[in-house]
Parts: C-alpha cells; structure tokens; sequence
C-alpha cells in the first residue's frame, strides 16, 4: 500500500471532519457534566446572613454590587447626582469597604464608570471570596477543568492533523483540502484556550440560588422597611437595587440617571435637561416634575 498510513487521502479526511465533530460534542458533555458538578449539591446547611452587597453579587455579580452601593451612597446623600447624570462625592466618607471604594471612585464619574473601577478592585474579589468560600458560588475550579480538558482534545486533533499533513507534503501529496481542516482545527484550539483564559461572571451555586430566594421571599412579604429578616436589613434603596436593580430604586429620575445606558458601557453622555434649582439632586432633593436627572477534494489524495 501507497498510502501513508494504509488510509486513503479522501478517507483520512472524512475521518479527520469525523474526529472534529465528535471533539465539539465530547466538549460540551464535559462542560454540561462539569456545570453540574459546579453547581455543588446544595445539603441545606446554613450559612451566615448574607450582607446586602453578597445578596447584590448574587442577584446580579459585581455590577449590580457596585449598583446597590451608589443606591446606598445616594439615598444617604454621601453622593449626589448632577444633571449630566454624573456621580460625585457630597458628605462624609462610608466605612463600609465596598461603600468606601464607589466613594473614593466617584469623582464625576457615570454610574457605568464607576462599575468598571470597581469591579476589579481587591475588595470585590474579598466580597466574591467570601461567597465563594461559603459555597454560595459555582465553583471556578470545576469549570476551568473542563474547559482544560476541551482544550487538551482540541489540541491532540490539531497535532493529529499536523502530523498527517507534514507526511502528505513530505510524500509530495495533494493536501489542500487537509490545509483547510487543520486551520479550523487550529481556529478551534485558539477559542478553546481564549475560553480557559477567562474566568467570566461567577454565577450563584444552589445553595447561593436557595439564599437569594429566601431573601427576595422575605423581601416580598410582610416585612416592614428597616426589619432584619433573614439577617438581612430590607429596607431601603441598596436593597431594592440589590434584589431588582435600578428599576426598583425608588425614585423614578434617581434611577433613570444612575442606570447606565444598555449599549455603552461607560462614558459620560450627558443629559438633555437639568435640576430646577442647581446642577445636582439627591434622594433628598429630586428634580421637577417636568425634567430628568436624567472550503473540493479531487484526485483522491487530498488527505496527504
């Protein structure tokens, strides 16, 4: 036999479009098993109260943390917010850690540029290591293994396809359509190691989901504002932001200007009308009524 191998150009290519496809599939059994698997049985044990922020974490990751301390900031008249829907330091610094980095952040700075400070700063990655060491997480560990072990198939049939293709080009073999396959292998292999490269947003595990029920049920029920239920204090701005975001804020042009815009992500645009009496507004002082703060296989040796 002439063929390397003893498989035919046109067969190892069938074989090798065969091999990728079963490698996508193997991919994401793994990945739904290891999902599972991360998500933690939840046993029912309990955890210590959760604080408003960890229950923002949980509702909606770090942005909606930052989101409730501004709320918090805000209603306490620690920022105040300007017609150009910019946040700015107006009373006395929090002592609260998450609190303490919004304030220091909030130099006329939107609501989205506030987000994008903090997020990465150390005392959020405290607050997401704290629920994580309480289990209230998915765990990062469990699915950064499967994604190394997409990435490891990925790249075995990458290598497998290299080798078969430096034995075509040594032997002096069509390999055109071969050329092609590896290429999308290699594709494949570099979106698999970008994936395993990124942590992305840290959902809630089962027990964290079973937290955040219990408190958007107590939130929900008859629980007067200001009442611990749960452990957690209820009343007040941060916590409607915390369980429901800025649409739950209670004052209607408060929340149209500190909700960053749903297609940019930072950035100052400036509104189009202004306080009545100045250029900023609080909880405490809000604007009036009629403004807003607001690929042909031929010759039969093309598989080298």
């Amino acid at each position: 036999m002439n063929d390397p191998w003893g498989i035919s150009g046109p067969d190892f290519v069938v074989l090798y479009i065969a091999l990728l496809g079963v490698v996508l599939l193997v991919r994401l059994i793994v990945s739904g098993v290891m999902a599972g698997r991360a998500m933690r049985a939840d046993d029912g044990r309990p955890v210590p109260p959760p604080t408003v922020y960890q229950l923002a974490f949980l509702a909606g990751g770090p942005d909606r943390a930052v989101d409730a301390a501004v709320a918090a900031l805000v209603d306490r008249g620690q920022l105040r917010v300007n017609s150009y829907k910019q946040v700015s330091q107006a009373g006395a610094r929090p002592s609260e850690p998450l609190e303490q980095a919004v304030y220091d952040v909030a130099q006329l700075k939107t609501t989205a540029t506030i987000r994008a400070y903090v997020r990465r700063s150390a005392v959020m990655k405290a607050l997401e290591t704290g629920l994580d060491q309480q289990g209230l997480l998915v765990s990062a560990a469990a699915k950064r293994q499967s994604r190394t072990i997409g990435l490891v198939l990925q790249l075995a049939v990458l290598a497998f396809g290299l080798v078969r293709l430096v034995n075509g080009i040594s032997l002096g073999r069509p390999v055109g359509v071969l050329v092609f396959l590896v290429l999308i292998a290699a594709v494949l292999a570099i979106v698999a190691a970008v994936r395993r490269s990124k942590t992305g947003a840290r959902q809630p595990s089962a027990a964290g989901h079973r937290v955040l029920g219990q408190a958007r049920s107590a939130a929900s029920g008859p629980v007067p504002a200001g009442m611990l239920a749960g452990g957690v204090l209820l009343g007040g701005a941060a916590a409607a932001v915390a369980l429901g975001g800025w649409s739950m804020y209670p004052d209607e042009e408060l929340s149209a200007a500190l909700t960053p815009p749903a297609s940019f992500g930072g950035g100052g645009s400036s509104g189009g009308s202004s306080c009545s009496s100045g250029s900023s507004c609080s909880s405490s002082s809000s604007c009036s009524s009629g403004s807003s703060c607001g690929s042909s296989c031929g010759g039969g040796g093309c598989g080298g």
